[in-house]
């Protein structure tokens, strides 16, 4: 059996890497495993135990884990013929040194994600990095990595529990906020802001990866108010063993209309706390909404693919119609006590006498009143 040996108080002792070991003499005493603190325990048959407290941690360069004394090298875990199996319980990563055996032993450290989307892990003041991508198609925070030494793709993927929030200075820049092992707090915070997959009307969260284009696919339930606030409602998503790795959320981006005119998509602008802002933007059409007797609005219409189907939603704009200058129509926004207007095409308007229902009149400058007949295509 592929193992390694260790030394304590002059005595040297046989580890096998699936449990069992084995005194110099070659005679079985117990079984190894780890304690709270990374720290190798030998649980003795004959009742005791030994600790090796002198061993570290850490990935390699080509994402092998390895363990070390006195920063020499004692064992490769991927260079033992067998095919390691590496999880995330709690934060915590589960070693099964063979993905075929049941043996396994636990690791505590903090994870970190950088700037460049490397995650890393601190064990006992010990830091390794390793070198992966985060990609899921549902919204789930999963770290892939390959062990970069083998000759076969040999890939392990560590999903982490927890929920996505927004970012406090950026709302479009989010944070997975998950639990330890003790109940207390962590986070991943992404480096970039999200944007919008305008295929699938969801939002999403892509960077380039050494030369590679990665992306994470969030999944939910998109809507917009009429003054422009966007609520995303993130579903529910689970392991393959029913376990949730990533808890429903809202999130809840404040946005201003950023288009000259009623063409193409929508665009919204999100101001960060710092003053600048970043940009996103929704695959469908501006149409008119009119309640009868109520109200004619500027609005637009899209499609959101989820994961029960296609749904079609609609909103209208915080607003009027107005004549700009006795021929050309505008529509005003009104928030917070500011105006602000675009033009309507005269390709998307048609006017004619004034209407029995009110709410399709408009006042020219002289008093006379027209009627909307056709809006973006609508007849009213």
């Amino acid at each position: 059996m592929a193992g390694f040996k260790l030394t304590k108080d002059d005595d040297t002792f046989e580890f096998d890497v699936f449990g069992p070991v084995r005194n110099k003499a070659g005679q079985a005493i117990g079984k190894w495993d780890t304690d709270k603190n990374s720290r190798i325990v030998v649980k003795k048959d004959a009742g005791g135990s030994i600790v090796f407290d002198q061993v570290t941690w850490r990935f390699n360069a080509n994402n092998q884990l390895c363990l070390n004394d006195a920063d020499k090298e004692v064992f490769n875990f991927h260079k033992a013929g067998n095919r390691p199996f590496y999880e995330a319980r709690k934060a915590v990563l589960v070693v099964r040194p063979d993905q075929n055996n049941v043996f396994s032993f636990s690791l505590r450290g903090e994870w970190d994600l950088s700037d460049k989307h490397d995650l890393s892990l601190t064990i006992n003041g010990t830091t390794s990095v390793i070198d992966g991508f985060i990609q899921d198609m549902r919204g789930r925070f999963m770290y892939h990595f390959f062990d970069k030494g083998a000759n076969t793709i040999e890939e392990s993927i560590l999903g982490f529990a927890g929920e996505w929030q927004q970012d406090k200075a950026e709302p479009l820049k989010l944070v997975f906020k998950y639990k330890r092992e003790d109940a207390t707090d962590d986070e991943f915070s992404l480096p970039k802001a999200v944007s919008i997959n305008r295929t699938l009307n969801q939002f999403m969260y892509e960077y380039d990866r050494k030369g590679q284009k990665i992306r994470l696919q969030f999944m939910g339930l998109l809507k917009v108010s009429e003054d422009f606030v966007i609520t995303y409602t993130l579903d529910e998503q689970k392991s393959q063993n029913g376990d949730v790795l990533s808890r429903q959320t809202t999130l809840t981006i404040k946005a201003a209309i950023d288009k000259k005119d009623f063409s193409g998509n929508i665009e919204f602008k999100v101001s960060n706390q710092d003053g600048s802002s970043s940009s996103i933007s929704l695959r469908g059409n501006f149409t008119a909404i009119h309640r009868k007797g109520v109200k004619l609005s500027v609005g637009f219409a899209f499609e959101q693919v989820t994961s029960q189907g296609t749904v079609k939603f609609s909103f209208d704009f915080n607003g009027k119609l107005e004549f700009a200058d006795g021929t050309k129509i505008q529509w005003i926004f009104e928030k917070n006590s500011t105006r602000t207007s675009i033009l309507i095409a005269v390709t998307d308007i048609t006017l004619g006498p004034a209407r029995i229902d009110t709410s399709l009149n408009i006042v020219r400058e002289n008093g006379q009143l027209v009627g909307v007949r056709i809006l973006f295509g609508i007849v009213l």
